[in-house]
């Protein structure tokens, strides 16, 4: 079993792992965004209960980065999602975007959010088959990221 939470300084030490060079094409670091304090972007763990480790990490921006990737103005732009390479191939990043999970998260942090979009590069097809076995859907729209073009997609809450 896993819980989303915000991020705290608790979990900082858990979050210096490093992602092989492959992902490291396609996602930042949580050591990127530990010191951002941009009042628009919400910085989430994932924890496994069991374990009490935190697993991964990722952004839910409802700042402006988002009209990218969508015209919904109460949607939330899912960024730097990454599991830490020791818990990889376990489920956790499937299980943390679980629709329950998400839903739960948005409704306590962000209520007022009613869709999660997010963009995966054209050669990044392994996250492109976690996040549409997972429930996001493709959109037609696409953006230019900075390793070339992603698709979007998105999760209706």
């Amino acid at each position: 079993m896993i819980t989303l939470i915000p991020l705290s300084t608790t979990h900082q030490d858990e979050l210096s792992y490093v992602l092989d060079d492959e992902q490291m094409q396609f996602t930042a670091l949580p050591q990127d965004w530990l010191n951002d304090e941009r009042a628009d972007a919400y910085k989430a763990v994932i924890l496994d209960d069991e374990l009490h480790r935190v697993v991964g990490f990722f952004v839910l921006d409802f700042g402006q980065d988002k009209y990218r990737y969508t015209d919904n103005p109460k949607a939330v732009l899912l960024r730097s999602m990454s599991i830490n390479p020791a818990y990889q191939g376990k489920g956790y990043a499937k299980n943390s975007l679980n629709f329950k999970y998400l839903q739960e998260f948005c409704k306590t942090y962000i209520p007022l959010c009613d869709d999660i979009v997010l963009g995966v590069n054209h050669a990044n097809v392994s996250a492109q088959r976690l996040y549409e076995k997972t429930g996001f859907i493709k959109q037609a729209r696409t953006v230019m990221g900075q390793k070339g073009e992603q698709w979007v997609y998105a999760l209706n809450l």
